[in-house]
């Protein structure tokens, strides 16, 4: 088949653009640039996952990646990605600390940022996300501030966050747990747990500020890691956060409730998610198999001085789609323990719930395989995928609901 042809399947077109296609950059032939596709491809080999009522399409409309080469298709290491609202791609590459703006068509436009301290630029970037008149918001934890840029990547705004020395405010703020509908954000302290005998939980302490870095308020706490002896632990559960509307809605401990944040700082048990039973003892010996094939000698030093687990976590990790409605991921011991996974990002694949703030169950979706979601919003899912060589590309899938 000839390269860059296209195919009609069903009434819609896949343009295949491989190998000898090339970037605006003059990517080399060879190296696959992207894989854009226009429509859908549903039914047959290529079905999407469907369940009660919502289907992922297995098929990427979008791919943004290559294996090799010095380009802006090539990524060091993706830490986030979503959509802005004419369908553009803004992804960040924590490695390089920068980001990308790339087209619908998976186009490279410009970077933005880069390594330093001067406004538009970062020491570290820890979050980004979509600001609500078209801005790109990012959290700098390094150097303390919130910055904003224009979708054309001028700089808006550099702000640093000013603390509070009041009592309860979180002060070494390091974490962006998601925004409201105002433009406000919370950013999270972390204090480490500690105790000379048993497990202890390490603690979040999360906080109201603006995008001009003013305190607005306590928002409450939430357990995080669990430590035995200063060690996490490695089926800890992680805590999750999501902004829905003017609610905080978060998961920190073992069970399969989400609760709720309420006014007065408190968590209270909102939500109980069905999800499945898994065995400790298999996810322990799992565990130390999967350690031994990585050749990870210190964890497994760290196993044999650790009491293996009376339970595992239920959940794996917590999302918000631009439907209000929240994506509950069933934990799954080989991707999402500590140890194995990426703290911050739930583990690729895996099955998922999506349930409205009123408990009700809206669907069960199955992430296609290899991917780790990083953004939801009604029709399209962002995340990133990762070959057989752990090359990372940038995919966008088609998200179909009920009645849609």
């Amino acid at each position: 088949m000839p390269v860059g042809t296209e195919l009609g399947i069903g009434g819609s077109t896949l343009l295949v653009c491989r190998h000898r296609c090339r970037g605006r950059d003059g990517v080399a032939p060879g190296v696959a640039v992207w894989v854009s596709v226009l429509g859908s491809l549903w039914g047959g080999e290529l079905a999407a996952q469907v369940r009660d009522g919502i289907e992922i399409g297995n098929v990427p409309l979008l791919e943004i990646g290559v294996a090799e080469g010095e380009n802006p298709y090539l990524f060091s290491g993706i830490s986030g990605a979503f959509l802005l609202d004419d369908g553009r791609v803004v992804v960040c590459d924590g490695e390089l600390v920068e980001l990308r703006v790339y087209g619908s068509d998976g186009s490279f436009m410009h970077r933005v940022g880069g390594r330093g301290e001067g406004p538009g630029e970062f020491r570290q970037i820890d979050a980004i996300w979509p600001v609500s008149d078209g801005r790109i918001g990012v959290w700098d934890a390094e150097n303390l501030r919130i910055s904003t840029f224009s979708a054309e990547g001028e700089l808006v705004s550099a702000e640093r966050v000013k603390i509070e020395m009041q009592a309860g405010m979180p002060r070494n703020l390091e974490l962006f747990l998601g925004s409201f509908d105002n433009d406000e954000m919370i950013l999270a302290s972390v204090d480490a747990g500690s105790a000379s005998s048993g497990v202890a939980a390490d603690q979040w302490t999360l906080g109201r500020f603006s995008l001009d870095g003013d305190p607005q308020g306590l928002l409450g706490q939430l357990r995080g890691f669990r430590r035995l002896v200063g060690s996490p632990l490695p089926f800890t559960p992680i805590p999750s956060v999501a902004v829905l509307g003017d609610t905080v809605w978060a998961v920190d401990g073992y069970g399969p409730e989400i609760g709720r944040l309420d006014a007065d700082g408190s968590f209270q048990p909102a939500i109980a998610v069905p999800t499945v039973d898994l065995e400790a003892d298999e996810a322990w010996s799992f565990l130390r198999e999967e350690l031994q094939r990585r050749d990870a000698g210190l964890f497994l030093q760290l196993m044999d001085r650790l009491p293996p687990p009376d339970e595992i976590p239920q959940i794996g990790g917590l999302l918000v789609d631009n439907a209000r409605q929240l994506w509950v991921k069933v934990y799954d011991p080989s991707v999402d323990a500590l140890w194995i996974g990426d703290p911050l990002l739930p583990g690729a694949g895996g099955e998922w719930r999506v349930v409205g703030s009123d408990g009700e169950t809206r669907g069960t979706v199955q992430m296609p395989d290899g991917v780790t979601p990083l953004a939801v919003t009604e029709d399209r899912l962002v995340g990133i995928a990762r070959d057989a060589l752990d090359v990372e590309r940038l995919v966008v899938h088609r998200i179909r609901r009920a009645g849609g």
